[in-house]
């Protein structure tokens, strides 16, 4: 279970990089795009051009509210065995 928080905190450094345009430029940037392309879902939603070069990933952001809603039920299964 905390796979899917590590995974989430993942995606949001992506999410993060991917928000300013001068970040996913930076060879660092393009490492953390690439290590955590594989993670996120893709759900076929449009990204949103920011004022700062970059791009906010509607897909990734959906794969946070993914993650972390999966991460709930899991916790609350595991609170009731």
């Amino acid at each position: 279970m905390n796979l899917l928080i590590a995974c989430a905190i993942a995606v949001t450094a992506r999410l993060c990089v991917g928000f300013f345009g001068q970040l996913s430029a930076q060879s660092w940037g393009k490492a953390v795009l690439a290590f955590t392309h594989p993670l996120v879902i893709p759900f076929r939603l449009h990204a949103i051009k920011t004022p700062y070069g970059g791009v906010f990933d509607v897909n990734a952001a959906a794969t946070i509210a993914v993650f972390m809603v999966a991460e709930w039920v899991l916790s609350g299964i595991r609170n009731r065995v």
